[in-house]
């Protein structure tokens, strides 16, 4: 049957049933006369229980797992339940707050010690605490599928070499790796998801040091489902806690300097005070660079 039919049959848009194949959930054939694609009972099958596990939120990760048989699906079914019982209980503690402060005036605004009181309570901060600790977890699984970095052990310098790179960091970690485009910017795919490469040379103690960097074509796709202000939020303490350490080493220079105001006055101050941003700057760009989510997938 062709697409539209497994879109009938199936209830899944064309556009979703597309993205699921090129995740390598489901495996049409190609009509040999027109290269069209054939969907058989058994790819409607796969998207019907999709569907189904969609509609309870479950993550895609654990979808794939399911239909590649590597995890039964009453253990999915009894994980995702625990999960939603959990963020009912965070989102129900948020919204009996929400219905607290609604009943307020703004005259009441002014006088809302009471409430926070009862929200700063361990088991409300508990609840809030799980669900924010849970999103953070979506948002760094995402950045870390968007991007990953590993370091080589030897030059690069030709197409050949580029690719030996990518297929022995594949058999390290164990990754289903296809080559799709070879050369200095080649491009691949690792369990259907598509990536390009790119390659950095720095030094690290005069010693020059290659690092091939890794980037989702398609990033959209792993974007969680949050508001927008929480993944800015999220997004930014996943990226800049590097920052901490400096601004802490930057903070101990400042007091014993005398702080403040008698930071400026000498020499040595103001070189603190323009060096240390600069080396922040350059601190988080390596770390983006060269570090961040080292030997991740």
């Amino acid at each position: 049957m062709n697409i539209k039919q497994a879109e009938t049959l199936s209830g899944i848009s064309r556009r979703n049933i597309r993205y699921y194949e090129q995740e390598g959930m489901i495996h049409p054939s190609r009509n040999q006369e027109n290269d069209y694609r054939e969907y058989s009972d058994s790819d409607i099958n796969t998207l019907k229980l999709i569907r189904a596990l969609r509609m309870v939120d479950m993550p895609l990760e654990q979808i794939r797992n399911i239909i590649a048989g590597e995890i039964e699906i009453h253990q999915a079914a009894a994980e995702q339940e625990l999960r939603l019982k959990q963020k009912a209980q965070a989102l129900e503690t948020a919204i009996r707050f929400c219905r607290e402060l609604g009943g307020l005036s703004n005259e009441q605004i002014t006088d809302i010690d009471a409430v926070l009181s009862r929200m700063d309570a361990p088991e409300n901060r508990g609840n809030l605490f799980k669900q924010w600790t849970h999103d953070y977890q979506k948002v760094a699984k995402a950045q870390h599928k968007k991007t990953f970095t590993f370091i080589l052990d030897e030059a690069v310098t030709t197409p050949a070499e580029f690719t030996m790179a990518l297929f022995q960091y594949a058999n390290q970690y164990d990754l289903d790796m296809v080559i799709t485009k070879e050369g200095m910017y080649p491009e691949f795919t690792i369990d259907g998801i598509e990536y390009s490469a790119e390659r950095f040379y720095t030094r690290a103690c005069s010693v020059p040091m290659a690092t091939i960097r890794c980037t989702a074509k398609h990033p959209e796709k792993f974007e969680p489902d949050l508001p927008k202000w929480e993944k800015r939020i999220l997004k930014m303490f996943h990226y800049c806690w590097i920052l901490v350490p400096i601004i802490l080493l930057n903070l101990g220079f400042v007091t014993e300097m005398g702080g403040g105001k008698a930071m400026f006055t000498t020499v040595e101050g103001w070189v603190l005070f323009i060096s240390v941003p600069i080396l922040a700057i350059i601190s988080v760009f390596r770390f983006l660079l060269f570090t961040y989510n080292y030997r991740g997938k």
